[in-house]
């Protein structure tokens, strides 16, 4: 993936500013990322928004100072002296690379340790984009990403590290309420991704593993796919007809079925054919077809007579009546399960 020189307003800094002379390169740069917040996450446009912190921590040796003569073990800068004291020091200039449009920063710190160490927090409002797999909805679980990216400094220049500080200064908001999800826990992956230039900037992806409160998705499915199969199934089954009306039902059934697979393509752009979603609705285009082949044949009294008796068509007839419902049935249920604890 090629990246953007885009850098964030508050990392600014003199483009004169070297790397802090002894500092071993790639200079280690410790990442730590707090979910604050998420909402309105959305499978059809692949975003959601979130209120997270984010904190970045290096060491700068230029930066040390004597404890005893500045009467404090660290310096704090605040808002705009934050701002102001960046652009004349040395910073990863990091970003995040996959917000959807302008952040809204409410506030943050610049903490300057007596031993050089640099700490700059920020707590970020914004719209991310996430990439959302479907295959198992509703059973899915998804990942909300965060991606912190270097767009300055190659992978030999700045390494994004965590280490056991940085772990403990990450996660997830203890009573964060996300509507139809449950927050598991907070991932971290290191990446890179090349530039125009064909060097690798380094980057670290924090991956927030939520779990989708299924009942309300599986009822909202099963309910119009039940439906447009239910009415079809008693009239031939249960209920004498010709086979003209059993046969308009079936049609009928069809192009609902036709008309309820569009409409999840609508809702769920993203569900793949292997998605429990579309096995249902091949599972229902498979039931229609075997029951247009029963009705067909054994509810045909023309094709019928000609190859059973009255007293085998009624046997066949009566285990079908039970056999039909319970295979139908149980294959649905298995599927689900199947995918559910997959």
């Amino acid at each position: 993936m090629l990246v953007w020189a885009c850098i964030a307003p508050a990392m600014a800094q003199d483009d004169s500013i070297a790397i802090p002379p002894g500092v071993s390169l790639p200079v280690r740069v410790g990442v730590a990322i707090f979910l604050n917040s998420a909402t309105k996450i959305n499978e059809v446009t692949g975003t959601y928004e979130a209120s997270f912190d984010v904190r970045y921590r290096w060491r700068d040796p230029t930066l040390a100072y004597s404890v005893k003569e500045v009467g404090a073990d660290r310096q704090q800068f605040g808002n705009e002296q934050m701002t102001a004291k960046l652009r004349k020091i040395w910073n990863p200039r990091l970003t995040i690379a996959n917000q959807n449009g302008t952040p809204l920063r409410t506030e943050g710190g610049l903490f300057i340790y007596a031993d050089g160490t640099v700490e700059h927090i920020q707590r970020v409002k914004a719209a991310l984009d996430s990439k959302y797999r479907l295959n198992a909805f509703p059973f899915d679980t998804q990942a909300l990403s965060v991606r912190v990216l270097s767009t300055r400094y190659t992978g030999n220049q700045v390494a994004l590290v965590q280490d056991q500080n940085d772990i403990n200064a990450s996660g997830i908001k203890e009573t964060i309420a996300m509507s139809g999800w449950t927050p598991k826990r907070m991932e971290f992956e290191s990446s890179s991704n090349i530039g125009w230039s064909g060097e690798a900037y380094p980057e670290l992806e924090a991956k927030v593993v939520i779990k989708r409160l299924p009942w309300s998705y599986l009822l909202a499915i099963l309910t119009p796919f039940l439906l447009t199969l239910l009415v079809p199934t008693i009239m031939t089954l249960y209920i004498k007809a010709d086979i003209t009306p059993r046969l308009t039902l079936w049609g009928g059934s069809i192009l609902a079925l036709v008309a309820l697979n569009f409409t999840f393509s609508v809702r769920y752009p993203a569900l793949g054919s292997e998605s429990l979603v579309q096995q249902l609705i091949t599972i229902g285009f498979g039931f229609q077809l075997l029951m247009i082949g029963v009705c067909s044949t054994l509810f045909n009294p023309v094709v019928a007579d000609r190859w059973a008796s009255k007293v085998v068509q009624t046997e066949v007839i009566n285990f079908l009546r039970w056999a039909v419902p319970v295979g139908f049935f149980g294959l649905v249920i298995t599927r689900s399960m199947l995918t559910a604890f997959s």
